[in-house]
């Protein structure tokens, strides 16, 4: 038998509980619980873990929103951008044709 198998042995046997436990657990028992202040109980107990939790969700989804914002701000931006390019492209392209036929004609005159 390993030393850990013997002290769990050790550690799980039965033993009494000593005679004088009972006035003390009943005297526990019809006890009325202590309450702190709602004051207290707020600030020092477990609600400011949550209020603090809450505030950093909050904080990263408004970021979170604002950044989402952001994209989409550049996304249109650039969808413009693409747009006047190509309207851009398309108006030199007639420019250039003008000005091909301008020479060709400039140049067969000459002749």
């Amino acid at each position: 038998m390993s030393d850990f198998e013997r002290e769990l042995q050790h550690a799980l046997r039965r033993r009494e509980p000593p005679r004088d436990l009972t006035p003390a657990v009943m005297a526990r028992i019809e006890a009325p619980p202590k309450r702190e202040p709602l004051f207290r109980r707020w600030f020092v107990g477990f609600y400011w873990r949550q209020a603090l939790a809450a505030a950093a969700v909050a904080l990263v989804l408004a970021a979170g929103i604002d950044r989402y914002r952001e994209y989409r701000r550049g996304q249109e931006a650039k969808q413009q951008l693409l747009l006047a390019l190509q309207i851009t492209g398309q108006k030199l392209a007639v420019v250039q044709a003008k000005v091909d036929k301008l020479n060709r004609r400039s140049i067969g005159h000459d002749q």
